[in-house]
């Protein structure tokens, strides 16, 4: 499918002295507070910076905050999400637009017209593209697996599950506000359903297979009040981790759980030294390799060792309007492998 939107590369590389400890730095509008070197998991971070909300950006820098790469489209619309690519490509949703795929070069290899497509896309095994579409209406879709033609060959309402109490009279930016959705390698899809406070993990044939729900009410007149074992609400970016524990970024308290899918206890749990005020807005929290967290904030990126140290943390340019200015990183390892999305 083919768009009349323009969109130019700008690719370019800052040289500038790096610093030792935990001193500010400052590279282009980028602010690095903390680093400790030897305990980060080596590599470049890529993310959409949203910090210029008429002009949004792909982003991918050092530790030290450096710029070695970056996209800018020629028109407006929230960049909600950015990947790399086995093939080295770049994968990225424009709210309003559709979905993108580019060459580090800046050529348009694939494109997805849809301007619902919102806040997560992937590339499956297969070629086919995975993405939500976060602000349906009840009984609209709410995930689609769309082939390399844009064919829709699965979707996903919730309607069989979810058209029920507490959850079927909500509307808040949608009703279910998807927010990430992931396949996972049982072939069931995870689902995060923010209005809900609730994970879901679906089957192929769109059926729940099992939920977590979180305990908590959102402060919007129509947010749900809604019962679980651990509390919090507005769910982002849920994750399957190897042992099978979920990983999570949850709200009020804001923080980054780790919890055992069976028993619903928490096993690690995360907070801003600085307070709670540090991580409005949480979006997301990815499990590197090596042990460490890679988390996101309205303002911040943060690294956080197993023990609880913060050995990265990158601020956001200040100024301008939009308070949101951060949603989602990945990090590339020195091998060239992505990790997160």
């Amino acid at each position: 499918m083919k768009l009349t939107k323009l969109l130019l590369p700008v690719a370019l590389t800052l040289f500038l002295a790096s610093c030792q400890g935990k001193e500010a730095r400052f590279a282009a509008d980028y602010e690095v507070t903390h680093l400790e070197p030897k305990r980060v998991f080596k590599g470049t971070t890529l993310f959409a910076d949203m910090s210029d909300r008429e002009r949004p950006k792909v982003v991918e820098v050092d530790f030290n905050g450096n710029i070695i790469w970056e996209y800018r489209p020629l028109e407006s619309g929230a960049i909600l999400d950015a990947a790399k690519l086995k093939n080295g490509n770049v994968l990225f949703t424009i709210r309003g637009s559709g979905i993108y795929e580019i060459t580090r070069a800046g050529k348009v290899v694939w494109e997805h017209e849809d301007p619902g497509a919102s806040h997560d896309a992937d590339r499956l095994p297969n070629g086919n593209t995975l993405y939500n579409l976060g602000w349906s209406a009840k009984g609209e879709d709410v995930v689609r697996e769309i082939d390399l033609n844009g064919k829709i060959v699965w979707s996903w309402k919730g309607l069989v599950d979810y058209d029920r109490e507490p959850f079927n009279e909500v509307e808040h930016e949608g009703w279910m506000h998807v927010n990430s959705v992931s396949r996972l390698n049982n072939g069931n899809t995870l689902v995060s359903i923010r209005n809900f406070n609730t994970v879901a993990e679906v089957g192929p044939d769109g059926r729940v297979v099992r939920d977590w729900t979180f305990a908590g009410k959102m402060r919007h007149p129509d947010g749900v009040r809604s019962r679980g074992k651990i509390k919090g609400v507005r769910n982002h970016e849920p994750e399957l981790l190897p042992n099978g524990n979920m990983l999570v970024a949850l709200r009020r308290p804001h923080r980054f759980i780790e919890f055992n899918t069976e028993t619903q206890e928490v096993v690690w749990s995360w907070e801003h030294p600085d307070g709670r005020g540090q991580l409005v807005t949480n979006r997301e929290a990815n499990r590197l390799p090596n042990g460490n967290t890679l988390g996101s904030a309205a303002d911040k990126f943060v690294e956080i060792a197993p023990d609880g140290t913060l050995v990265w943390q990158i601020l956001a340019p200040s100024g301008g309007k939009n308070h949101r200015k951060f949603h989602k990183a990945i990090r590339i390892g020195v091998d060239g492998k992505a990790h997160g999305g």
